[in-house]
């Protein structure tokens, strides 16, 4: 009878410990946005940033703090534009959005576009990603997900599949046409996580011309294990 209240004792304690691990670091339960919108006669912004407001870190604190940021800034800068435009007949425009990548990893990974227009031709499109661990709610970026043969090894496979001429598609998927000889600098890129697939982003102009928009170079998790920590 006294072993039999020493085992209970012990499997009450190890699930009593189990809860409070468990409490330690609560779960994103969702993704909540915030939206600034504004029309005018010279102006109109529409920006809707992610924000994770149901658990508290440092991480996550930086991460909602960082877009509100962002989002303040752009609306200054528009403002600032176009109070200062001495043609008034053009309409100065700033629309910011996100999509959650839906994936295997384990992680959060949020897109964020930003569209800016200011005259001109065309405006401009920029993604910015992150990525927040769903266990210790921790940002994720290259150097924490991957080992240190994991860019050496990317570069060289993107570069090789721009000279042998492989199909590579835009965000849109339109396939893209690069300019000639590119050297890939990985520390250029974005990194997000969809489905079994880590994908890689390129700013506009930056191996590739305007029309070819923002290329993605997607690799399965499989072909890459050896380089994740």
């Amino acid at each position: 009878m006294k072993r039999l209240k020493q085992i209970m004792l012990l499997f009450i304690i190890i699930l009593f410990s189990g809860c409070l691990n468990e409490k330690e670091i609560p779960k994103i339960e969702k993704i909540d946005k915030m939206e600034y919108k504004e029309t005018t006669k010279n102006y109109k912004y529409n920006i809707v940033i992610p924000q994770i407001l149901n658990v508290q870190s440092e991480d996550i604190s930086y991460f909602n703090l960082s877009l509100q940021e962002n989002a303040r800034l752009i609306i200054e800068e528009l403002l600032e534009i176009s109070e200062g435009a001495e043609d008034l007949s053009t309409s100065y425009e700033a629309k910011m959005n996100y999509e959650v990548k839906e994936n295997d990893f384990g992680i959060i990974s949020i897109v964020v576009k930003t569209s800016i227009y200011t005259g001109g031709a065309h405006g401009n499109t920029n993604l910015e990603t992150y990525n927040i661990g769903k266990k210790d709610l921790k940002l994720i970026n290259f150097e924490s997900f991957f080992n240190e043969n994991a860019k050496s090894y990317f570069e060289m496979k993107i570069n090789d599949m721009i000279e042998n001429k492989e199909k590579v598609y835009n965000i849109n998927g339109d396939e893209v046409a690069f300019y000639e000889d590119v050297e890939i600098n990985l520390d250029r890129a974005g990194i997000y996580f969809e489905g079994e697939n880590i994908n890689f982003i390129f700013p506009l102009y930056e191996i590739a011309p305007y029309s070819s928009g923002i290329p993605v170079f997607k690799f399965n998790k499989e072909e890459v294990k050896k380089y994740m920590k």
